[in-house]
């Protein structure tokens, strides 16, 4: 191997044998490239996903004023915000859902209104050492209702309960306001 052309051929058999083994694992492997894609998951579904059909500019009009008139009667509650939200009364679609976390446990003060519909149904939920603990808002939407309730330190929500979640938008709005004196 030593004489003339004796390394060029222990290179050349080297690198024909490394060529060989790497067209062998090349050609183990596996390719599915022909045909279509296989289906996700996500690509079984037949059906489109439903759309939410968009407010035309008289309910978006009601809306804000039922909204600036909500914001009136709730800003008239008393004592530092824990909590206040708000949203649609009516129509699909989801109305309002927030949570907080009470620090004191102690009395507070909820202050719930709506407007735009003649009512509305509001919940309150906390986790307590005994289960959760729901307190239900029956609001007439003349005026504004306030109760005080007792919170215990932890995380509290509130809700807005939709009788017809289906239903047509008319702007009717809804909110709650939770404080602490």
């Amino acid at each position: 191997m030593s004489g003339p052309g004796g390394t060029r051929t222990v290179r050349c058999a080297a690198a024909l044998m490394v060529g060989v083994v790497l067209a062998g694992g090349v050609a183990a492997c596996a390719y599915e490239g022909s045909g279509d894609p296989q289906p996700t998951a996500a690509g079984l579904s037949r059906r489109p996903a439903p759309s939410v059909p968009s407010k035309g500019p008289d309910i978006l009009g009601a809306e804000t004023r039922n909204y600036a008139e909500l914001e009136k009667r709730l800003s008239a509650a008393p004592g530092s915000v824990l909590l206040a939200d708000s949203g649609p009364a009516d129509g699909p679609g989801v109305g309002f859902s927030k949570a907080a976390t009470v620090m004191t446990a102690g009395p507070h003060t909820v202050t719930a209104a709506c407007v735009g519909t003649p009512h509305a149904q509001m919940a309150l939920s906390q986790e307590t050492k005994g289960g959760t603990e729901h307190v239900m808002f029956d609001v007439d939407c003349s005026g504004v209702q306030s109760q005080v309730v007792q919170l215990q330190k932890g995380y509290v929500s509130a809700h807005l309960t939709r009788h017809d979640p289906t239903g047509a938008w008319t702007g009717a709005v809804a909110g709650i306001k939770i404080t602490v004196q």
